[in-house]
């Protein structure tokens, strides 16, 4: 069932499913990229369901894509993406991150790559590249950052003197770079990481829609009502009603409509 599982993946994106490891892991990786950050599944399933039912299980999250176009948050992508790494033999684990509005509030990937490096990704921050964590920081320094390019943008690892500790920022260009989150880079085990999911539905990213998807160089992302389209060159900004992303977005994203509409009624109620 897990190569089934990831071989339906590969094959609805058009990627090769056969090939050595270290090329399902480019196909795997590409074929992610893909998944849309979401949480409309989210809303419509803490409305309908059971408790039991609000986490989507690997397979949920894959059939909802090549069913619907949906995806995800970022405790579904994490647990998804680690099964598929692991069943291509490779050792990885889930960590948590904090963001400005509270601990745990995010999760990531580590992937061990060479014997003693460990590489981050990271489904809901569009982090599909493997990126080797920095050194731990020494007093005063900051040489040890890395910045890494994506398709959409760049990023920076920043060290902490807390060497379990790692800042991710946004960089840009035309900006300083931006503070967005603090990475944990001790694994946790499924408890842990079950806990920090069930509190996730109750934070207020529940009562708003939420869209994050790459579109070639382009990262789509879509919140309340403020859309954004970046690409490492410009950043459109415009305001776009919910009923508009259902109408206009949605299709271009290949989101079912029944999804969009559905989660913008929960939405409505819970305001």
């Amino acid at each position: 069932m897990t190569n089934e599982l990831l071989t339906s993946l590969l094959h609805h994106c058009s990627l090769p499913t056969t090939g050595s490891r270290e090329e399902l892991l480019h196909s795997t990786l590409l074929a992610f990229s893909g998944i849309p950050y979401e949480n409309l599944t989210k809303i419509i399933a803490h409305a309908e369901a059971s408790e039991q039912r609000w986490k989507q299980t690997p397979a949920e999250v894959v059939q909802g894509f090549i069913q619907h176009g949906t995806g995800g948050t970022c405790f579904p992508l994490t647990q998804t993406l680690l099964h598929f790494l692991r069943t291509l033999g490779y050792e990885a684990a889930a960590i948590l991150a904090d963001r400005r509005y509270g601990a745990d509030t995010h999760c990531a990937v580590l992937i061990r790559l060479t014997l003693n490096a460990w590489h981050l990704l990271d489904p809901g921050y569009m982090i599909f590249s493997p990126c080797q964590l920095p050194a731990a920081a020494m007093a005063g320094s900051t040489a040890l950052t890395l910045r890494y390019k994506l398709p959409h943008g760049e990023i920076e690892l920043r060290p902490t003197l807390d060497s379990s500790r790692i800042e991710l920022y946004t960089a840009r260009t035309d900006a300083a770079p931006r503070y967005r989150l603090t990475y944990k880079v001790t694994p946790v085990d499924e408890s842990e990481f079950n806990n920090a999911w069930d509190r996730s539905f109750s934070w207020e990213m529940m009562t708003y829609p939420i869209l994050s998807v790459l579109e070639g160089d382009r990262h789509i992302y879509f919140q309340k009502n403020s859309l954004i389209i970046r690409s490492a060159t410009e950043t459109i900004q415009k305001t776009l009603t919910p009923e508009q992303l259902a109408l206009d977005l949605g299709p271009r994203l290949k989101i079912a409509p029944r999804v969009l509409t559905g989660a913008l009624k929960y939405v409505k109620r819970s305001t």
